[in-house]
């Protein structure tokens, strides 16, 4: 008898040490996986396609440099100045008709013999004084005249400077200025001098939590399954067969610890980037590189908040809904089964300590919510996947590399584990009732 009773001290003992470290990892862990959402939602905004892709001053940056470029570089040598030469004439003499045609349909209108016959002493005039045909004939002359003055440096700076005015003129016309409010903010927030330098932090923090929360996942997973094994597998005979009320307490706890850790942390994360867009433009390529097209990592309360946040009533409604479904009825199930199973004050006999115990199990969605997070994740991936290689397949003149990020994150198989805890434990339950009833 006496060994018996300290067998099930060092039990209690042991469950209960496990339980603590479980459960002081778990806080630690929830607190590191919310860091990692915040560092992830930081780098993804500093990678959104708005200050990239869809900024019309990058555009006009690197359209700016390469018509720089070409314009520094461009030469009138013996291989392309007849050819130049020849564009040139035709521009020459198709000016000069159109001239002499606009000259001769403006003197030749007129409401009253009057004007007509100002408009003709007009036309005499300039054909006294200008011969049409003598400016085509010396079209020649004027080209290289043109082309001698275009290889002049100092046209080619006047005609580089002029275009650039007009490119960045037509863009701001065009296009709105981009709100940089959010990233200035996070830039001040990790005190960065610029992008670079703030991804390079972030990414390096991100990398550190991820790898220190993905062992702290696996940690408090391996206590808890050990927990639930050291007092299932364990006890023989009639120490199974009645499970002491302070370990039924434990499991309770630790299966409440697991409920906590998945609606707390994100479940799931979905992202569409674009690693690289290439096309060609005069002969140079534009590149834009790290184009986050969309991000999302939300939790179970992230969810609730964010529905609730809008102030329309039918998401409010939802956001009940999920809360009731995924938390409220989930925790009341477990804390009544243990009521139950320990019969505390009698409370066996209660009305809502009896319906949540043995007939909440349809009301509760936990078991559902894993499947249909399952299934998002599914098809959230196959969608973000084919639309990213149909985008890939439109640009045939684009070199275009994208990557779906869309990943289960850690809240989703703590959730899953509080699932199949809570399954153990009504499967002690049964067990338990149907002893006492027999």
């Amino acid at each position: 008898m006496a060994s018996q009773t300290s067998t099930r001290i060092i039990l209690a003992l042991l469950s209960a040490l496990l339980l603590a470290a479980a459960s002081t990892l778990t806080v630690r862990m929830i607190g590191d996986l919310r860091g990692l959402q915040r560092t992830q939602a930081e780098l993804a905004e500093l990678h959104s396609v708005k200050y990239g892709l869809f900024n019309a001053g990058l555009w006009v940056g690197q359209v700016s440099a390469i018509l720089t470029k070409r314009i520094d570089t461009f030469e009138i040598d013996e291989a392309n100045r007849p050819e130049l030469k020849r564009q040139i004439e035709q521009v020459l003499d198709r000016l000069f008709v159109e001239i002499d045609q606009y000259l001769r349909r403006r003197n030749a209108q007129g409401d009253n013999w009057l004007e007509r016959l100002n408009g003709s002493l007009r036309q005499g005039v300039q054909d006294w004084l200008l011969d049409i045909n003598e400016l085509r004939g010396r079209v020649p002359a004027y080209a290289d005249a043109v082309i001698d003055e275009l290889n002049r440096p100092e046209t080619r700076g006047e005609i580089k400077q002029a275009l650039l005015a007009a490119l960045r003129n037509a863009a701001g016309s065009t296009f709105s200025e981009i709100d940089r409010d959010a990233l200035t903010a996070i830039l001040e927030r990790h005190h960065c001098s610029d992008v670079p330098a703030c991804v390079d932090r972030l990414e390096l923090s991100a990398g550190d939590l991820r790898t220190r929360t993905r062992y702290q996942g696996i940690v408090v997973l391996a206590l808890i399954a050990a927990l639930f094994a050291l007092n299932i597998l364990l006890p023989r005979g009639e120490h199974r067969a009645r499970m002491a009320p302070e370990i039924m307490v434990l499991l309770t706890a630790a299966t409440l610890v697991l409920l906590a850790g998945g609606v707390m942390t994100p479940m799931i994360e979905v992202e569409a980037r674009i690693d690289e867009l290439r096309l060609m433009l005069l002969g140079e390529p534009v590149v834009f590189t790290d184009q986050v097209l969309y991000f999302q990592s939300k939790s179970i309360l992230d969810v609730v908040r964010v529905l609730a946040d809008t102030g329309a009533a039918d998401m409010i409604v939802v956001a009940v809904l999920i809360t009731l479904f995924s938390l409220v009825f989930p925790t009341l199930k477990v804390i009544a089964g243990f009521l139950y199973y320990g019969n505390i004050a009698g409370l066996r006999d209660n009305v809502l300590v009896y319906f949540f115990a043995l007939r909440s199990g349809k009301w509760s969605m936990a078991d559902v919510l894993v499947v249909a997070i399952l299934m998002a994740y599914i098809g959230f991936s196959g969608l973000i996947s084919s639309q990213l290689r149909a985008m890939a397949r439109a640009g045939r003149d684009v070199d275009l590399l994208t990557t779906d990020g869309t990943a289960l994150q850690l809240g989703f198989f703590l959730f899953l584990a509080f699932v199949l805890a809570s399954l153990v434990l009504s499967s002690l339950l049964e067990a338990r009732v149907g002893r006492r009833t027999s």
